[in-house]
């Protein structure tokens, strides 16, 4: 089970400036949002990079956007308006299974770009055979406070299945 308060992390106006230089927020090809999740994605990438700064070598390609400890970790971000909870869904989109990660990192950041979360880990090839593919326009119904229909094809797990891996030793 994931200790969320264990990987609560303050966002510091440094962590958004840094993911302003990160990316030029083109709208990235297949981008579900056209464009608008590019800023939070970048985010979310900035702190886990903050997070594991020693051990962490950034190199922002399609396939993964990190290599933490040997390991290629692809960062996925969600903006929501309140905190992760156990029963929430997490996804992937069916057209970004071609990724060469070795890892899948979930975070939460709130939309007011106050705070984020390190929500949990998930092997790739796990996650594949783990997750359920829901089909565009079915509805996630693990969202809070409304029924939320996929915009596109997606593999999808609750938080409470996902791993939390440290890197701290």
């Amino acid at each position: 089970m994931v200790d969320l308060e264990k990987v609560e992390i303050l966002i510091t106006d440094e962590h958004i400036e840094l993911a302003k230089k990160l990316y030029d927020f083109n709208v990235l090809n297949g981008s579900v949002t056209k464009g608008k999740g590019n800023e939070i994605g970048a985010l979310g990438e900035i702190l886990i990079l903050d997070r594991y700064k020693d051990k962490t070598e950034y190199v922002g390609c399609y396939d993964y956007d990190m290599i933490i400890k040997g390991v290629k970790v692809d960062v996925k971000t969600k903006a929501q308006n309140y905190p992760p909870a156990e029963n929430y869904t997490y996804n992937i989109f069916a057209f970004n299974t071609t990724q060469k990660c070795d890892y899948y990192c979930f975070v939460v950041v709130l939309n007011d770009l106050t705070k984020g979360w390190v929500v949990g880990w998930k092997k790739k090839e796990d996650f594949l055979k783990e997750a359920k593919f829901k089909k565009k326009g079915e509805f996630d119904d693990n969202t809070p406070y409304r029924k939320f229909p996929f915009p596109s094809d997606c593999y999808c797990l609750n938080i409470n299945e996902l791993e939390y891996k440290t890197y701290e030793k």
